[in-house]
């Protein structure tokens, strides 16, 4: 294995690992670790993680989520019979995480909680 391919590998979790919601605290239904990059004060690209967490609650309504909480909700497990699918909409739904940006008001609002010792 290159270096290059080990910095695309996937790295595995087991489903135990999945967080609680970062939004509202209530234990996730799925966590995604996915690689992720950007440019450092140097100019340097500096390679790193990111995590997702598919929230039932928090997340119903956003169309690529939805998708996997109604399986989820529906099936009440992924088994071998609903596998396939299960796979399709949650690698769905974590190429649309990927794809988020963090917003700035919410992110300054956390920070002045932060400051102030409310979190």
């Amino acid at each position: 294995m290159t270096a290059g391919q080990a910095e695309s590998a996937p790295t595995r979790r087991k489903v135990s690992d999945t967080l609680a919601c970062p939004r509202c605290g209530t234990p996730g239904l799925l966590t995604a670790l996915y690689p992720h990059e950007w440019h450092g004060r140097s100019g340097q690209v500096v390679r790193g993680y990111k995590e997702a967490v598919l929230c039932a609650d928090c997340d119903r309504g956003e169309e690529a989520a939805q998708g996997v909480i109604e399986l989820v909700d529906t099936q009440g497990q992924i088994g071998l019979e609903n596998a396939e699918l299960f796979i399709r909409r949650a690698v769905t739904w974590v190429e649309r995480a990927r794809g988020r940006e963090p917003d700035d008001a919410v992110l300054a609002d956390e920070e002045q909680r932060w400051r102030s010792g409310v979190l």
